[in-house]
């Protein structure tokens, strides 16, 4: 795992750089080690999570480029991933309650993304969204 976190911390470098292409590069030999892990280890709760964040933070560089597929794309992976493991999965195993903030954590991801949508298309003013309090 330290392999993993040493290429998270040079991608998170980079991408405060501005560096896109090395924080990209980063991030993908990143995601590609921690899915392996993810893959031996489905049950640890800390690779889940890192595994998570590594979609997250490519998500994030993909969103900061303007390449909302591949944003997107990143977002969905672990939403869907983390989904079906719900499903599958016994609620009264230790994973579960990791699987439910994961799923908690995507969702909050692709509620951001598909605001940040709306705010740029300005076919809806977001200010008239927002809740009324009396």
């Amino acid at each position: 795992m330290d392999t993993w976190r040493q290429l998270i911390y040079e991608a998170n470098q980079a991408f405060q750089a501005g560096n896109w292409q090395d924080a990209e590069h980063q991030y993908l030999v990143a995601v590609s080690r921690i899915n392996y892990l993810y893959s031996e280890h489905a049950n640890d709760e800390q690779i889940m999570m890192a595994w998570l964040a590594s979609y997250h933070n490519l998500s994030e560089l993909y969103g900061r480029q303007g390449k909302a597929e591949a944003q997107l794309s990143n977002i969905m992976i672990p939403y869907h991933q983390l989904k079906n493991r719900l499903i599958t999965q016994a609620d009264n195993e230790p994973i579960y309650v990791a699987i439910l903030h994961g799923l908690k954590l995507s969702c909050k991801e692709l509620y951001l993304y598909q605001k940040k949508l709306l705010q740029e298309s300005k076919c809806i003013d977001m200010n008239a969204l927002a809740p009324v309090i009396h």
